[in-house]
């Protein structure tokens, strides 16, 4: 993935102009301390002087220098007795400088009488009165490093940056004419005839995970989703489709390929932005980065995320992208929640952030500045209107606390809703999952002036069957057939898929429930088997695992080794960690804490485990029991060896109860497929 942030060419008064979302920590250099606050020149105006000349100091009054970063660039302060110079980088031009001391005379006033600046070769002089002694001028520095980032995260209006970046070549119709906005993103032009009145329609998916052909849990399939939306682009091009995310992983289809299946597919779809959810790292983040990378290449559709930041500061991914029709700018901005940390495996997001500071404190910034660039601000967020993590941040939560989204487009929590809700006077909606609806929001625009007039779904079952939908009998549609090219490309791959996939490893004699509502609230015997599974595989005393890492039933009869790989999508490794029996209740009491509500963290475990629904969250389990025996829940000396999924051994799910890791070993559906095989041979 091209990264925005580091290409950035021009001046001081953009290094961080990053749509007030990332970018712009400083860090010192590692001889800089602490310094004490800031002591005002008793002196007073701040004003330009013609330079100095340079004098040999001698050794025991040598310049201090004292370097900064910003958003990927230098800054160097060198303290003197008498000055202090600012040296910058040859992109920051004196005039750049001199606006940022007009900046300062504005925020400190007569405070900076008697203190001038001219302009030296790299940099700015600032020439201090006498009374100043060196250790009070270094005592400016940090002050003033934070008086710059300040600064900078406070420019918003685009006219008064350069480009970003230099112009890349592209299509003449894709880009509009000469206009760049922070981070050199161009608008994309999606319409351009010139409609002053016109209805534009936001057409919009969530939490498919991977389900590409029609059938699966519902869906609609991408094939005729695919003819769907080249019918209506045969009649509009106010058109602009979108993804909230966990779209890249979940089906053998998806994950065998690492997501390249579902890459291909958005793009022959053209959907314009992808917002990526906590699944989409479950191939790690290098591999999303590289997805991304060839979308910005050579797909439509971007992929947008404006709270993911690696841990220098900078974002990872494009922030927002600006959609052009007939004049009317829509600005779309990328969210991707921070459970991330513990609904992917931890190791996928080593060294990423998702709660960046600066994010945080200039959320509200960012919504104001793309209000000033664009004229319709929707939010592609997968975030959920149910909290399930740690940080408890929901699209509700974002509209009730940020003032200016119009439209928020939903995922993570599969909601369905039909109509949507409006909070804070923003208009949220989600499709569910597993593309068994598909969204539709209109919006009438005239002139510059937007109003939504419906925001609907459509179900699969009307797809398939227009005959069923008033909807579609209304427009004269009496069929949606697939979409051969998008047909052809599956078959492809499915062929590849089936190659490997297709053997029969067991015959089972019953149906082994893995409903998502079932594994996610109690215990089936699809996962007794796959916690008998695991405790004999590694030599654990018991196992804990996690509900929402088991994905799909088996119907009785011949299991092949696709069957297993959609039960286990995850590619997870038996774990054996330490864990005491305080700590084991601590873990049940963790999982069994949203019952009777559906939880991907809720505990399946091979412990016999005596509960109360209806008492309170943290104090529901009575009694835990390993072969008979009691588990003493105020034990937290005895280690009992515990055997569950990497994911959960490195704090996914929000399980941090585990003590050290004892050993690892084969992968869960590798080992759950020989279990099979063992207990029920193939006929």
């Amino acid at each position: 993935m091209k990264r925005i942030i580091r290409i950035l060419p021009s001046i001081l008064l953009v290094l961080i102009l990053s749509f007030g979302l990332a970018g712009c920590q400083g860090t010192a250099s590692a001889d800089v301390q602490t310094v004490p606050e800031i002591v005002q020149p008793e002196t007073p105006s701040l004003q330009q002087t013609q330079p100095e000349a340079s004098v040999s100091e001698p050794a025991e009054t040598a310049p201090e220098y004292i370097t900064y970063k910003l958003a990927g660039y230098e800054l160097t302060f060198v303290v003197a007795d008498g000055y202090v110079d600012l040296l910058y980088p040859s992109i920051v031009t004196d005039s750049d400088a001199a606006s940022f001391f007009a900046y300062e005379v504005e925020k400190y006033g007569s405070m900076l009488d008697g203190i001038t600046y001219s302009f030296i070769d790299g940099g700015a002089r600032i020439n201090l009165p006498a009374s100043v002694d060196r250790a009070t001028a270094k005592s400016y520095v940090q002050p003033m490093f934070q008086d710059i980032t300040a600064y900078v995260m406070m420019l918003s209006a685009p006219e008064k940056t350069e480009p970003i970046a230099e112009p890349v070549a592209v299509e003449e119709e894709a880009v509009a004419e000469s206009v760049s906005y922070p981070f050199g993103i161009e608008p994309i032009i999606k319409n351009a005839q010139g409609d002053d009145e016109f209805d534009l329609f936001i057409v919009h998916t969530n939490d498919v995970h991977g389900r590409i052909a029609e059938g699966e849990d519902g869906s609609m399939g991408y094939s005729r989703l695919s003819t769907l939306i080249g019918m209506a682009r045969s009649i509009t091009d106010n058109i602009l489709l979108l993804d909230a995310g966990d779209v890249f992983h979940g089906t053998n289809l998806a994950n065998i390929f690492q997501g390249e299946t579902v890459a291909e597919i958005l793009s022959m779809l053209g959907y314009d932005a992808v917002a990526p959810g906590n699944h989409d790292f479950n191939y790690g983040a290098e591999r999303l980065e590289e997805i991304a990378s060839w979308a910005e290449d050579n797909a439509s559709y971007r992929i947008l995320s404006a709270n993911i930041t690696d841990e220098d500061g900078y974002l990872i991914f494009q922030p927002y992208q600006i959609y052009d029709f007939n004049g009317f700018k829509v600005c779309v901005i990328g969210l991707t929640t921070p459970d991330t940390k513990t609904k992917s495996h931890p190791n996928n997001t080593i060294g990423i952030d998702f709660m960046n500071k600066v994010v945080i404190d200039n959320a509200q910034y960012a919504i104001d500045l793309a209000n000033e660039i664009s004229d319709f601000v929707i939010v592609l967020g997968h975030l959920g209107v149910v909290p399930d993590g740690e940080s408890g941040i929901t699209s509700e939560y974002v509209c009730q606390n940020l003032n200016g989204i119009d439209l928020f487009i939903d995922g993570h929590s599969h909601t369905v809703m039909d109509g949507g809700e409006v909070v804070n006077g923003t208009v949220i909606t989600s499709t569910g999952n597993y593309l068994q609806n598909l969204g539709v929001v209109q919006i009438h625009v005239r002139g510059n002036e937007a109003e939504i007039t419906d925001v609907f779904l459509i179900p699969a079952e009307a797809v398939i069957d227009p005959s069923s939908s008033e909807l579609f009998t209304a427009l004269g549609i009496n069929s949606i057939p697939s979409d051969r090219n998008v047909d052809a490309y599956v078959s492809e791959k499915q062929a590849k898929l089936d190659e490997r996939f297709g053997a029969v490893i067991a015959d089972i004699p019953m149906d082994l429930n893995g409903e998502r509502a079932d594994v996610r609230t109690k215990k089936t015997n699809l996962s007794k088997l796959i916690c008998e599974a695991m405790t004999a595989e590694s030599g654990a005393d018991f196992t804990i695992i996690n509900g929402g890492g088991i994905r799909a039933s088996l119907a009785a009869g011949p299991v092949t080794i696709g069957n297993v790989n959609d039960v286990l999508p995850f590619t997870n490794i038996i774990t054996v960690c330490s864990i005491t029996p305080s700590d084991v209740y601590a873990a049940l009491e963790h999982g069994y804490s949203m019952l009777p509500e559906q939880n991907g963290a809720f505990s399946q475990t091979d412990l016999s485990v005596i509960y109360s629904e209806s008492a309170p969250a943290g104090n529901r389990i009575d009694k835990v029991m390993l072969n008979g025996m009691e588990l003493d829940r105020d034990d937290q000396t005895t280690e009992y060896k515990v055997a569950t999924n990497d994911f959960m051994a490195a704090g996914g799910d929000g399980y941090t109860m585990f003590g050290k890791v004892l050993s690892e070993g084969s992968m869960l559906n590798e080992v759950f497929m020989a279990y099979l095989a063992e207990k029920y041979p193939a006929r």
